[in-house]
């Protein structure tokens, strides 16, 4: 089998979609299945080898329509979409096209798939990873055709099927719980480190995250461990960031800072690529989300709790969809409540004790419901299968 995945961009830029892509198609090549990536990003890296197995593996194609950096140029005689798509699709016998989040910014991709659907005996399945809020949306339209559709939660497929006008089926991409299980529960290396494992834009909360460390240090008596608060900090040759909200954000950051007067090395910014989240949550002692937009999931929350974290996030869009019980595998908060945040953060962190249960049974969740081999790689395989089945 010969699978085709297509996003606009790929590790190393960082970002969610970027993630589950970067995992899925490794392990769809240890399952002995061939992979081309189509994407948009110049420069963009091959997945290393997940475990043993299979024989498949997982070639990057580049193409500038897929590019939507501003500064994009098509290379010196490159083909248009629908010509380049027909080459490479037929030299590798593809038939299972897999297209992810190509319902926004350019409708281009879409149509010159769908245009090649018949042509080439193509399935074309896709994949919405986030909600627009257009009224109208070209890119939106071109996928319509598509012979199938899938959202990553329930509030992001209700919110497809409403605006689209058909179902949209939820799929939760999960996450590879084998890279986290054997970070240790217990020992903490960094006590009282909390970690946003996030793109550094405005939307998803450290600017909450900085008022709720500050609320800390300000509010909590006696001598008790000091909150140190991580952010990943994303430059625009390395993360995504479409709608240029990383440029200045930082400064942003750095310039509150000063206004609290947090003291110095309270607040950390540190970079991190998609292979290196790992180590961050075995130095942290409690992980936030604090997005203040409509989260369509969440999948690092899910990584730091497999990581045996606790998680507190905010109750916005799909994200209290992996923490079922607050306060038992995990805490929830109202959007843009400081004080809320504050307080569960100050509640890990001055008991230890029940920051490692809730840890425990945190990664026992993930394992149970959001592996990413037993609740969406063999299924989605059947499905490949199934799709190019004889009808």
């Amino acid at each position: 089998m010969h699978v085709g995945l297509v996003h606009w961009s790929f590790p190393p830029c960082v970002g969610g979609v970027e993630t589950h892509l970067w995992q899925f198609s490794r392990l769809l090549a240890a399952h002995g299945v061939d992979v081309t990536v189509f994407t948009g990003t110049p420069g963009a890296a091959v997945p290393g080898r997940s475990g043993t197995g299979g024989e498949g593996t997982v070639t990057i194609e580049r193409h500038s329509g897929l590019d939507l950096s501003p500064d994009a140029l098509p290379a010196p005689g490159e083909p248009g979409l629908t010509s380049w798509f027909r080459e490479l699709i037929t030299r590798r016998g593809i038939r299972i096209v897999h297209g992810h989040n190509l319902h926004h910014f350019s409708d281009a991709p879409a149509r010159a798939l769908a245009g090649l659907s018949e042509e080439l005996g193509l399935r074309l399945l896709h994949t919405y990873h986030s909600i627009w809020h257009e009224e109208t949306n070209p890119a939106a339209e071109a996928c319509r055709d598509w012979h199938l559709h899938f959202a990553v939660s329930d509030f992001l497929s209700e919110a497809c099927t409403r605006q689209l006008g058909f179902k949209v089926e939820r799929r939760y991409l999960g996450i590879d719980t084998a890279a986290y299980l054997d970070v240790p529960v217990s020992g903490v290396q960094e006590p009282g480190m909390v970690l946003l494992p996030a793109r550094l834009i405005p939307d998803k909360g450290a600017e909450l995250a900085i008022r709720a460390v500050h609320h800390i240090i300000q509010n909590r008596p006696g001598p008790r461990v000091t909150p140190r608060l991580v952010l990943m900090r994303t430059g625009v040759e390395n993360t995504v960031d479409f709608h240029g909200e990383t440029v200045g954000f930082h400064g942003e950051l750095q310039e509150l800072i000063k206004e609290l007067n947090i003291p110095e090395g309270v607040v950390e910014f540190t970079e991190a690529g998609v292979d290196h989240m790992r180590a961050l949550y075995e130095r942290a002692s409690v992980v936030v989300y604090p997005s203040m937009f409509d989260e369509p999931m969440g999948l690092a929350p899910l990584e730091a709790m497999c990581a045996a974290r606790p998680v507190v996030v905010t109750r916005m869009g799909g994200l209290d969809e992996g923490i079922e019980a607050d306060e038992e595998i995990g805490f929830l908060v109202p959007d843009r409540n400081v004080a809320g945040l504050a307080d569960r953060i100050a509640l890990l962190l001055d008991d230890p004790a029940r920051a490692e249960a809730v840890g425990r049974r945190a990664r026992e969740h993930v394992v149970r419901h959001f592996d990413l081999r037993r609740f969406y790689l063999e299924p989605m395989l059947d499905l490949y299968r199934e799709q190019l089945s004889p009808s």
